[in-house]
């Protein structure tokens, strides 16, 4: 019998038999994942960053300036502020407008860091999701399978059963009890998995139901391996596209390149530093005589010991671009590493499971119908037969293992070559 169909009609059976089964599809699952606490960490940076944004650049706020000239602290007119000078000025800062320029462009970059973050966050949540969602989703397929064999297990045990009164083998029998043992053995680690893989998967998209369970069609990306350039949409084809440009658009190293131009602007800003500030203080007053009087100040700053005070930031700040760039630099071969290994990995797995599903499955089918023709006509025993059977679970279950292991890694080469939201634009 065809083990899709087999998979299937068991899982029609299961559902059909608790109608109260919640069913998370890959879709719902994936926008759950919008919601998990690195994304929403994330979101909240960019909007901070967008709100500081707005004062970069700006001038300083004016000072307010309040002074006594020529109070006397001897005679009858000590202490007296109606005989001395009175001022009440406004002070203004001006900083130089290349500092000016250059906070506005490491205000721009941390926004531009803090946007590719978030978006890195968000497809960091979605390929954690999406793998737990594959683990749950073909472990729920193993959990159909071993009911499909439970069920033809229970009715051997009933015929062979029934045989016995009528002088049949004891040994069909106890060969039918030592299967349902073993899948017993089957179903308790099964039930673990399930449980373990509920748990992980509860840490990305909230709580799930008691009947949840990850059910549905799978993503296109997992039915068909993902080729050269992976599309942002989830669970739409991708298309063919350069190498270079998989990896200048990718995610992860977008923002990577985001960390290289904010320390670019932090030089920036070290080294306008060494230009000077000016500012500008007007007055209006009286003097001790009642008489009017104005007054009017300009100030520079002199960065004349730049050895001393700008010049290590300046060295320090491109020590610092030179490491981030080595950083993004090794960011990229191993994008390139983490690519080639998994289509490697897929076509192996995608061979192999050619070779199962083609090849081994019908010589294992085969095998269990001779081996059931034999032991019906009194020349084959029940270990003979037992065993059969038990290869042929064993492949199954195998060939439902490298289904899950293929589509883990169409999964994370999806994701690894998914390209950033400005690209799009």
């Amino acid at each position: 019998m065809n083990l899709n169909y087999v998979v299937g009609l068991a899982a029609g059976l299961a559902c059909f038999a608790q109608e109260e089964a919640l069913a998370l599809s890959f879709d719902e699952a994936q926008s759950r994942a919008a919601s998990a606490p690195e994304v929403l960490f994330g979101l909240a940076n960019e909007t901070a960053a967008a709100e500081l944004s707005k004062a970069a650049g700006q001038l300083p706020d004016p000072r307010l300036v309040l002074s006594v000239d020529d109070l006397m602290r001897e005679g009858d007119a000590r202490y007296r502020l109606n005989d001395s000078k009175r001022m009440l000025g406004v002070m203004q800062e001006f900083p130089a407008a290349s500092k000016r320029e250059a906070e506005r462009q490491k205000a721009a970059a941390a926004r531009a860091e803090s946007a590719r973050m978030r978006e890195y966050a968000l497809l960091a949540a979605r390929r954690e999701v999406s793998l737990l969602w594959l683990e749950l989703y073909f472990l729920t397929q193993k959990e159909a399978l071993l009911q499909a064999n439970a069920d033809e297990i229970r009715r051997r045990q009933k015929t062979s059963v029934a045989a016995l009164s009528g002088g049949g083998s004891p040994e069909a029998a106890l060969g039918a009890l030592l299967d349902q043992q073993r899948l017993d053995d089957s179903f308790d680690l099964l039930h673990r998995d399930l449980q373990l893989a509920r748990a992980r998967l509860a840490r990305w998209i909230g709580p799930l139901a008691p009947a949840e369970t990850a059910s549905g069609a799978l993503p296109v990306w997992a039915q068909n391996a993902p080729d050269a350039g992976a599309d942002a949409t989830v669970g739409s084809p991708p298309a063919a596209k350069p190498d270079a440009e998989i990896t200048d658009a990718a995610i992860e190293l977008r923002a990577s390149q985001a960390r290289v131009q904010m320390a670019q602007a932090e030089l920036q800003m070290a080294q306008a530093d060494k230009d000077a500030n000016w500012s500008m203080e007007i007055g209006f007053g009286q003097d001790a005589m009642g008489q009017s009087m104005m007054m009017a100040k300009v100030g520079f700053s002199l960065p004349v010991f730049a050895s001393a005070r700008q010049n290590p930031r300046i060295a320090a700040a491109r020590s610092r671009l030179a490491g981030v760039e080595a950083d993004h630099l090794l960011r990229k071969a191993e994008f390139t590493r983490q690519r080639e290994e998994l289509l490697a990995e897929e076509a192996a797995l995608s061979a192999m499971l050619r070779r199962l599903a083609e090849e081994t499955l019908p010589l294992l089918n085969r095998g269990i119908a001779l081996a059931e023709a034999a032991f019906s006509g009194g020349k084959g025993s029940a270990d003979m037969l037992i065993e059969a059977r038990e290869r042929q679970i064993a492949a199954q279950l195998r060939l439902l293992d490298l289904e899950a292991a293929r589509a883990a890694a169409r999964a994370r080469l999806y994701f690894l070559q998914q390209r950033g939201e400005t690209h799009h634009e």
